[in-house]
Parts: structure tokens; sequence; C-alpha cells
């Protein structure tokens, strides 16, 4: 029997209704930092597929069966769904739910059917969108820059676009830690790369000219926000009469 008192505001409902009717049967909905993932099962049905053992969990799966039911959606909760208790260290959790993100991310695929996670990450672009006041929580505006990333279908050639979110959990750090500009490619190095680096004597040499750190714009070009402050390699882009 249920207790929770809560319920979804009509701004909410409406946005379920929107959102809830987007995703494509068998797609998946798995909320940021919820600890619950939903798979669509029908046009009227989504199912509980996972849940990790916190009160957190149980109270967002509680809300998010509420929300969909008020937009006529109902719930499937499967017997004996495991459920994964979550590590006690706030960083272990975070790279759990991550890792989880990860292993959902393996099952996207383009509009042909294509799994996304086959395509060639090296191919793809950061492109910027726009410049949005975003609202902070003591109520002033701040600029945000989005951004999307342009990603190549190798079956179909359509060029998807992908939250820069969801392409990180797709071609993991190395691929997402590096910009292209119009002639150089910066990818981004870890302390631990430059401390190997300096051990190496490679900032004695004279080669530190190589080493970047990027800024906002570079030349000219817009800097995507997660590469902005990092100490980066760059390289030189092929010709076209080099490729």
């Amino acid at each position: 029997m249920r207790t929770m008192e809560w319920q979804p505001t009509n701004d909410l409902i409406e946005w379920g209704n929107e959102h809830f009717a987007k995703i494509p049967i068998d797609g998946v909905w798995a909320p940021d930092d919820s600890g619950v993932q939903y798979r669509k099962m029908t046009e009227t049905s989504f199912a509980l597929i996972f849940m990790l053992n916190h009160p957190m969990a149980q109270d967002h799966h509680e809300k998010f069966t509420l929300l969909m039911e008020a937009c006529g959606f109902t719930m499937e909760e499967p017997d004996g769904l495991e459920m994964a208790t979550p590590p006690l260290d706030p960083n272990a959790q975070a790279e759990m739910q991550f890792q989880a993100k990860q292993e959902l991310a393996q099952t996207w695929a383009c509009e042909c059917g294509y799994p996304l996670a086959n395509n060639d990450f090296e191919k793809s672009k950061a492109e910027y969108i726009e410049t949005v006041d975003a609202e902070t929580s003591n109520g002033k505006t701040v600029p945000i820059d989005l951004w999307r990333i342009i990603l190549g279908c190798n079956s179909c050639g359509l060029d998807i676009n992908v939250d820069p979110d969801d392409f990180h959990l797709l071609a993991g750090d190395e691929i997402f830690m590096q910009w292209k500009s119009t002639t150089h490619k910066y990818t981004a190095q870890t302390r631990e790369q430059l401390v190997e680096y300096a051990e190496n004597g490679a900032f004695d040499e004279g080669v530190g000219g190589m080493f970047v750190i990027l800024g906002k714009e570079r030349n000219g070009e817009r800097v995507p926000p997660w590469m902005w402050g990092i100490t980066s390699i760059k390289t030189n882009l092929p010709t076209s009469e080099e490729e």
C-alpha cells in the first residue's frame, strides 16, 4: 500500500506526456542520479529494470511511478528484480552509476538500427549551438554555452545529434576529452601523464610549446566547455592532400 503524499504537478505531467511519448518501445529511461532505470514495454507501459538498494532510489521510483500513471502509463515491477547495493564511498557510488549508464549507452542505436557504439568516434565533431541564460539556485542568471556532438552513422550515413554527456558515455574519457579546431587537434592530458612528461624532462628540452591550456576561445574559434582550463597536447590536423 502506498503512503506517499507527493503528487505530480500539472507542469510535470505535461512534461511527462511529451517526454514519455518520444521514448521508443524497448527504449530505456535512466534519470540522472536517481538510481533507477526503466524500459518502455508497450505504448502504454514501462517496466522497472534496475534499482539501487537505497531509500532514495525507492523514493524516486515511487514518484516516477505516480508520474507515469498520471500520464496514462502502467508500471511493471518484475518479480526477483536484483537490486545493486551502492558502496558507502560517494566517489565509488558515482563511479558505479556512471558505469551503469555506460552499459545502457551500449544499447543506443541509430534510426536505421545500427548501434551508436559501433561508429567511428574519431570522426565526430563538437558543434556550438547557442548561449542561453540559465537561472541559478539564488535566482540569478548565468550564460551557458550549449553544444552537441555530430556523430556519423557508419551504416546509413545519417549525421546524429548527440548530447555531449551522452557522447561521453558512448566514447569514454579518451575520445571525449579532445577537441578539433580548423587546424589542430587538442588532446587533454591527465595529471599522471603530465607528471610523466616532467619526469622525462620534456619541459626542460624545449618541447613545452606542444602543451596548451585551453580557454573559452582558441585562435578565434569557440572551445567546448568541457575542455576549458585543460592542459592539452596540440597536434596538426592532416591537410586534405595528406588524408
